[in-house]
């Protein structure tokens, strides 16, 4: 078995419970290695750390399973991992039939996400290592949830493409089955498998619902990158009088007509498709003003190098989204970006309202992700979302 030796650094951070290894912390390697074998990561000193899969091609060098010296890496395994991750979001949070059932690292299954829509479980693998086992993985998912008859492979995306994965979308496991009906709140959601991303975005679960109390009968609410309309069918179904659904994509906004049929708000609904930054530059030019802003955009920060970019772009996005905000009106703002903290976030929204002349007061206290996809305390790479609810005033 190949070994890794890690610097005190990456050594300190796998004692405080991280799982992933970085290349820029490995000071060298023993013996054959080979994309999605199992490896042992040391200390210079030889004191064994943990036991994982391992990728010299990618930037992740080792993402850790176990750090008991005793622990075998295999079918039970995953299968005990798995069952404990689904216990956990039943019995403590008490979710029941549409959750993020496995969420990595957090969960001890670093390069594994599934979640649950109803029937259907998405699967999403990331790591070389960890595709090995789908199969049993899948097996693990129908035994920990006899109620799941489908186990979807959603491989798609940059994750795979780093590790040099092909991308395939297709039952792995069960019957033929893509699409579902789930509930939320008061609204209900058509889930397709076909969709991107695992179907459908639980993280923002409890935000949207959070949204429902501050809408009211008259208002107006303009939603971009709206996906499949997870903000806007809250806001109709909580009673505005017009909601505007923003997206890039054609099949997207035909998935929002499909949900806003679903819950009986047709008639408060319209679409538009087109670029957000685009669409919210005309409404400016035509004065347009809305009672409530939502503007929960895709990650503009894959990478840490891409950091002054990607947060310039969050500036634009919601400097324009304050122009559109009312007097007295509601922004809604998050970022799925994990390499931009809460506090850098913040800054940028405050400068964004400087320029807009506008005074923000916190409604809400600072939102992150859904309880279903855990934050391991001592793993950063688990806390990505940010979402604050923001009063806006003009400056007097």
């Amino acid at each position: 078995m190949a070994k890794v030796i890690v610097d005190a650094q990456a050594a300190r951070a796998i004692g405080k419970g991280a799982m992933i290894v970085f290349k820029k912390g490995v000071v060298r390697t023993e013996g054959e290695i080979r994309p999605g074998d199992i490896a042992e990561v040391y200390t210079r000193g030889g004191k064994f750390l943990g036991r994982g899969f391992i990728n010299p091609n990618s930037n992740i060098m080792v993402r850790l399973i176990t750090q008991d010296e005793h622990t075998e890496v295999n079918k039970e395994l995953f299968r005990e991992r798995i069952r404990r991750a689904n216990e956990y979001r039943k019995k403590v949070l008490g979710y029941d039939k549409a959750y993020r059932m496995v969420y990595g690292e957090a969960d001890y299954l670093p390069g594994l996400i599934v979640d649950r829509f109803n029937e259907i479980a998405s699967l999403q693998i990331s790591s070389i290592g960890m595709e090995r086992f789908k199969f049993d993985v899948a097996e693990a998912i129908m035994e920990a949830e006899p109620e799941i008859e489908t186990v979807f492979e959603k491989n798609t995306g940059r994750s795979r493409r780093r590790e040099g994965l092909p991308e395939i979308e297709r039952v792995l496991l069960g019957r033929e089955k893509y699409r579902t009906v789930i509930e939320e709140g008061k609204a209900k959601f058509i889930v397709d498998m076909r969709g991107q991303k695992t179907g459908f975005f639980l993280d923002q679960r409890e935000n949207r619902i959070a949204l429902e109390k501050y809408v009211k009968p008259g208002m107006r609410v303009l939603d971009v990158f709206t996906y499949t309309g997870g903000f806007a069918i809250h806001a109709a179904v909580a009673g505005a009088d017009e909601v505007v659904a923003v997206d890039k994509s054609p099949w997207a906004i035909n998935m929002v007509k499909e949900n806003a049929k679903l819950n009986g708000v047709e008639d408060r609904m319209k679409y538009v498709v087109g670029s957000a930054f685009q669409v919210m530059e005309d409404m400016i030019k035509r004065g347009e003003k809305f009672d409530v802003v939502i503007l929960d955009p895709p990650a503009f920060v894959q990478h840490e190098k891409d950091l002054k970019r990607g947060l310039r772009a969050y500036f634009n996005v919601n400097y324009a989204g304050l122009q559109l905000v009312r007097e007295g009106g509601i922004l809604v703002t998050a970022s799925c970006s994990q390499h931009v903290d809460m506090q850098a976030f913040k800054d940028m929204v405050i400068a964004a309202a400087a320029k807009a002349g506008k005074f923000l007061k916190l409604l809400e206290p600072y939102r992150t992700q859904a309880p279903d996809h855990p934050i391991l305390m001592a793993s950063k790479d688990t806390e990505y979302l940010k979402a604050l609810f923001l009063y806006v005033e003009d400056i007097k």
